[in-house]
């Protein structure tokens, strides 16, 4: 029998010259790339006749990824996460010393902990 060849392909399927009626679900071509902000190795599934970016999203931090392998000419992954504009979010710890200098938080510290040993404070909630 002879082998059948391919004469036009559709989106991940293929028709063959022996049947014309019959699809052939194409294989994806699995590309590596390697992250390296945390050096995780992401799979990617492509269509087989689809060009190999040279960055992929990685599928831990979101940064560009490395393709493994040789990548195709003047290919730009669509999407690609950019750094955010914003700063970042500040903690409870970083608003209070914006608020407050280390003399007058040592000074809260101190008559915080004489109200606590003298009983006037309570360090855990009454179960009455």
């Amino acid at each position: 029998m002879p082998t059948a060849t391919l004469t036009g392909t559709m989106p991940h399927r293929s028709v063959t010259t022996e049947d014309p009626d019959r699809v052939v679900p194409l294989a994806p071509r699995i590309v590596e790339y390697l992250c390296g902000q945390c050096e995780i190795t992401t799979t990617a599934k492509l269509h087989a006749q689809a060009p190999i970016p040279q960055l992929w999203p990685c599928r831990r931090c979101r940064t560009g990824a490395e393709c493994t392998i040789e990548p195709d000419e003047g290919v730009e992954l669509l999407g690609l996460p950019v750094a955010s504009k914003l700063p970042p979010r500040k903690t409870h710890w970083e608003h209070v010393r914006d608020r407050r200098s280390d003399a007058e938080l040592d000074q809260l510290l101190a008559a915080r902990l004489d109200l606590l040993r003298a009983g006037k404070l309570h360090s855990a909630p009454s179960h009455r």
